[in-house]
């Protein structure tokens, strides 16, 4: 069992495993700065060894002078990290300027954002109590004025790309209201799964980096029984550190220094939410993983293409050292130029002044290849081109393309609804409330443009099932009187009084005991019948409330 600066100073075996994939994933879908800092291009030794002087050389004044060369001063990185740390030496070589000068095709933010906007495109729907602190919490969720779709909407976005979220719940100080915090996987760096007595894996421990810098490391350590915030000096043998927030109830604990509060809740106030399928605890599956490596590979064929152009369509000049120096090293290639030569030796010249360039003929191969390994990214995430539609025979094939997206949406919109359904619970507990009856949380199901036509066929469906049925349940227990005396007779016989009529397609009328026919079969027995009038109506009513908010901009919360 490990202690408690263990598990702090430690972290999880498949942290260590899939922090690379994870940080690839969210480095892809920003893309910009932090994918051009993630040195994704191959560094070829003639990158690394070729400075961007031969690509731009020199310095000029107001008046177009020359005034300076510049020189670079080369040395190489072999890792992300040796390379983000001594970045400023890469500054002079053509690795460095291929970097800032190969465009990054970010396919998967496309993708992200469309499967966010599928799945938002109707908010979805809360039953909640009417309170001003439920009001206060879904207007700012998270302490930094985001609604509730807005956050879980940003929830929704971590877990596509990472295949996994954290998300809190907690109550701190004053606070009158708990508020949510989501945390990337990457900032999870610990945590542990046991069994309880009645069988169930529970979370029993997780560690949550809250902030890092140069000095120290500042973390969120919970258990059942304490919440702990704990600083870390990143300099393991700095004996002079202390924390750089004066906080009461600074202790140490194992040579850690803690601020410690209980956990009234018995029990971590922290859910992982998951893209789609969980893999290990902690850990979730998700297409962005295997896009992101297809947009690194296009993002390096961007780059053989960026080299090839430059190397190819600016060819190097090659000269003898005997030439260069005849000429003061000053040649120029342009027409009409003078350069000095050697005399010929047996009429042979003495010299080599000439022009060299690779072959430019691999630009439509690579290019053709980029071309292929978009058109895989679109089918790997079931989104279709604009070619798959002019290839497709038919509506019926576009359709059943368009089905395997929404399985895919209906699915995530499941986990979030689950989800959010279990942070509703730790707030209620948080607040000392019991969940209410009638309290729910409905994410829409219908993702394409008809959504509203097939919700009311559906609607309309339903009533006319419920109208058949209820006219067959009405057959079998009528009581018809021809007139309305014999009708109100027998409603006194059963305890009541009164009657109503039915016209029949013939025009005669028919008379039945009691005001209405409810009250009819309330007093016959029949309550199967009303209960079953009662559930469907309530439901038909509940959901075209629901259709008609969705459909309008008032929900947009």
């Amino acid at each position: 069992m490990t202690t408690f600066s263990e598990f702090i100073t430690g972290v999880h075996n498949l942290y260590d495993r899939y922090l690379t994939d994870w940080k690839l994933a969210i480095n892809s879908y920003y893309g910009g700065p932090e994918y051009r800092n993630g040195q994704y291009l191959k560094a070829y030794e003639v990158d690394t060894n070729t400075p961007s002087e031969t690509i731009n050389t020199y310095q000029v004044d107001s008046d177009g002078n020359t005034v300076s060369k510049l020189k670079a001063h080369v040395s190489n990185a072999y890792s992300t990290q040796d390379a983000n740390d001594n970045g400023i030496a890469q500054s002079g070589s053509f690795y460095y300027e291929k970097l800032h000068n190969t465009p990054n095709l970010n396919y998967l933010k496309l993708y992200v954002s469309e499967y966010n906007s599928l799945l938002f495109r109707t908010p979805p729907q809360r039953v909640l109590p009417e309170t001003p602190e439920i009001e206060q919490f879904i207007n700012n969720v998270n302490g930094e004025q985001d609604s509730i779709n807005e956050f879980m909407s940003q929830v929704d976005i971590l877990t596509t790309v990472y295949g996994v979220a954290w998300v809190s719940c907690m109550k701190f100080g004053d606070n009158p209201v708990p508020t949510w915090q989501v945390h990337s996987p990457v900032d999870v760096r610990n945590w542990e799964y046991s069994y309880n007595k009645d069988g169930n894996l529970t979370l029993t421990k997780i560690l949550i980096e809250l902030n890092s810098d140069e000095e120290e490391a500042v973390y969120r350590y919970m258990d059942k029984d304490v919440i702990r915030t704990v600083f870390v000096p990143v300099d393991s043998e700095d004996e002079d550190y202390m924390p750089s927030f004066d906080i009461e109830g600074l202790e140490q604990i194992d040579g850690i220094y803690t601020v410690t509060q209980e956990n009234p809740l018995g029990y971590i106030p922290c859910n992982p939410i998951y893209q789609n399928q969980k893999i290990y605890n902690g850990v979730g599956s998700t297409s962005s993983f295997d896009l992101a490596q297809i947009q690194r590979s296009v993002y390096g064929d961007m780059a053989e293409i960026y080299s090839t152009i430059t190397y190819s369509a600016h060819p190097t000049l090659v000269i003898d050292s005997n030439t260069d120096d005849l000429n003061d090293g000053q040649i120029s290639a342009e027409p009409g130029g003078v350069i000095r030569v050697e005399n010929n030796v047996g009429g042979v010249p003495n010299y080599v002044y000439q022009f060299e360039a690779p072959p430019l003929t691999a630009l439509a191969e690579i290019r053709a290849l980029v071309d292929q390994k978009i058109d895989k990214m679109n089918e790997l995430a079931m989104i279709r081109g604009e070619d798959l539609v002019k290839a497709s025979s038919s509506g019926v094939q576009i359709e059943q393309y368009d089905a395997k997206l929404e399985a895919m949406i209906r699915k995530k919109a499941t986990n979030l609804e689950n989800a959010e359904y279990n942070l509703w619970q730790i707030w209620f507990d948080w607040t000392n409330q019991v969940s209410p009856d009638d309290f729910s949380i409905s994410y829409n199901r219908q993702f394409n443009k008809r959504a509203v036509e097939h919700e009311i066929a559906e609607i309309r469906t339903m009533l006319q099932a419920y109208n058949e049925f209820s006219g067959v349940f009405e057959k079998t227990k009528v009581e018809e009187y021809p007139s309305e005396e014999q009708a109100e007779a027998r409603a006194r016989a059963l305890g009541g009084s009164g009657s109503h009529s039915h016209t029949l397609e013939d025009g005669s009328v028919i008379y039945m005991p009691f005001a209405t026919h409810e009250e009819y079969e309330i007093a016959t027995g029949d309550t199967d019948a009303i209960e079953l009038k009662e559930t469907m109506r309530d439901q038909l009513r509940q959901r075209l409330k629901q259709l008609m908010s969705s459909t309008s901009t008032s929900n947009s919360l």
